[in-house]
């Protein structure tokens, strides 16, 4: 594996302490005071950095990545194990365990009409690949071994609470693009999905080349208000029995 910073290693030297890092090149950083503080001149790391019109309180750079035999992965931070295979012991046998939290709220009310993101993970491409990768935003998986028990197996829980006023709504899950054109909204483990469009649809006449048994909607007005489903190459009604 290759690691731009590995987080969990503590460092303590009789003369000068604090906590540190190691990076690709085993190299040890120093990165907190003895206080917890951000240390500035950590290499790579960043306390309160500006770049452009954007504050970040933590800034960490990369190490640019090279094509190695060795190496099978490539990782910004790392917590825990690596390899994501390990279960480390850590926790309380009676309490909630959490491996990364971020919480924050705002201190000066919000006048102007912007979104406040409590994560924000993207992944960018400016290449012309030649290989057939994908990219994906977000991974996340929870994992029962062989021959282990767990009361339940969530892969991914959200809410939204709106115990104020929330002047437009409450909305649990939504999905949106740049304007871009997508393929389907949702696919499911089963190879089908939903696909929502804001093009005409009329059945048994719009063309459509999503598998058979996919589910579609539309927002125009042809066709709205109606459920659809993909024979494999055109839009039908969806059928009630």
């Amino acid at each position: 594996m290759y690691r731009g910073i590995l987080i969990g290693l503590k460092y303590v030297s009789d003369t000068v302490r604090g906590f540190f890092v190691r990076n690709a090149s085993g190299t040890e950083i120093k990165v907190f005071d003895t206080e917890g503080n951000i240390y500035v001149g950590s290499s790579g790391i960043g306390n309160g950095t500006i770049s452009g019109t954007t504050k970040s309180a933590i800034k960490v750079t990369p190490v640019p990545s090279v094509a190695t035999t060795s190496i099978n992965a490539h990782k910004l931070v790392t917590i825990g194990d690596e390899t994501g295979n390990t279960a480390y012991g850590f926790g309380d046998v009676a309490k909630p365990t959490t491996g990364l939290m971020a919480s924050f709220g705002r201190t000066a009310i919000a006048t102007g009409t912007q979104t406040d993101t409590g994560l924000d993970v993207r992944v960018i491409n400016k290449l012309v690949n030649t290989g057939v990768n994908a990219i994906q935003g977000a991974y996340i998986k929870a994992k029962n071994y062989a021959d282990s028990t767990v009361g339940s197996l969530i892969g991914l829980f959200v809410e939204a609470v709106a115990d104020g006023t929330v002047t437009n709504g409450a909305v649990g899950i939504k999905i949106g693009s740049d304007g871009s054109a997508l393929k389907e909204d949702i696919i499911f483990s089963n190879g089908l999905g939903i696909f929502c469009s804001t093009a005409a649809i009329t059945a048994n006449s719009t063309a459509t080349t999503l598998p058979a048994g996919t589910m579609g909607i539309t927002s125009n007005g042809t066709g709205v208000g109606k459920l659809f489903v993909s024979d494999g190459s055109k839009w039908q009604f969806m059928a009630v029995s």
